[in-house]
């Protein structure tokens, strides 16, 4: 895609996942990136993964929802790499719980899910402004929807879709283009393993289930490359007259 090559990007929850998916694009696309992610042992692994391969990568262990660790990893990425273009705003605590919810529970995903975005991305800007940047942020399906005892998980991603359009908004004078996926149902490890521990189901039940795959107009669910694609392309100059958008990958979920 153009404009990837020779670039630099943050990628936040970069060592599981989607966010693990999008580091892997964006190194095959010659983009350097910071995987920044509270894993200890994950996000090493990835960082060297890619180095093995040929590839630029560090990870910076780092809570989103910490404003003094996500400031010294942007400051770290500037010094390792000498600018920062990108920015994918992948990191998550998936809190799925109503209104018995405690406040506990609110104050972790709002300050993950939501700040945690927020924080990024004031750190990140300064750093675009120059020669803007684009970023991306991963919003859901759920932020769009309403759906049974999701209340504090889509409460959260619905605000990242509306934090977009308002990020969007004010970075546009500064060549800073902002926008967000919202991905349906994703077979990463977190998900394979809440169905098969909590639902008792394989990948191939969840997809025949009427309730799971049925709910998707292609019949399945996405594997995370096929997130990490569009988010390579919004980042990329082929997406340069796109900002404020709220890109929906969820194989026709939304649309039904």
């Amino acid at each position: 895609m153009r404009g990837l090559e020779g670039k630099v990007a943050i990628v936040t929850g970069g060592a599981q996942g989607i966010g693990r998916a999008v580091v892997d694009r964006l190194v095959q696309e010659g983009v350097a990136v910071t995987i920044a992610d509270t894993h200890p042992e994950f996000g090493p692994a990835a960082a060297d993964a890619v180095t093995a391969a040929g590839g630029r990568a560090w990870h910076a262990l780092v809570d989103v929802s910490v404003e003094d660790q996500v400031a010294a990893a942007v400051e770290e990425t500037v010094q390792r790499f000498g600018r920062i273009d990108f920015l994918v705003n992948c990191a998550a605590t998936f809190v799925i719980r109503g209104l018995e919810a405690t406040v506990e529970e609110w104050r972790r995903s709002n300050d993950v899910n939501i700040m945690g975005q927020a924080l990024c991305v004031k750190h990140v800007a300064p750093h675009m402004s120059e020669r803007g940047g684009a970023i991306v942020n991963i919003a859901s399906i759920s932020g769009h929807i309403a759906q049974p005892g999701y209340l504090v998980y889509n409460a959260a991603k619905a605000a990242v879709a509306n934090m977009t359009r308002c990020m969007a908004l004010d970075l546009a004078d500064q060549r800073i283009r902002v926008n967000a996926v919202n991905p349906g149902t994703v077979w990463n490890a977190n998900n394979e393993r809440f169905h098969r521990e909590v639902l008792k189901m394989s990948r191939q039940q969840a997809e025949d289930d009427p309730e799971i795959g049925g709910r998707h107009m292609l019949k399945r669910v996405a594997d995370p490359e096929e997130i990490a694609g569009p988010i390579a392309f919004l980042l990329s100059d082929d997406a340069s007259f796109i900002t404020g958008e709220n890109l929906m990958i969820d194989g026709g979920y939304t649309a039904m």
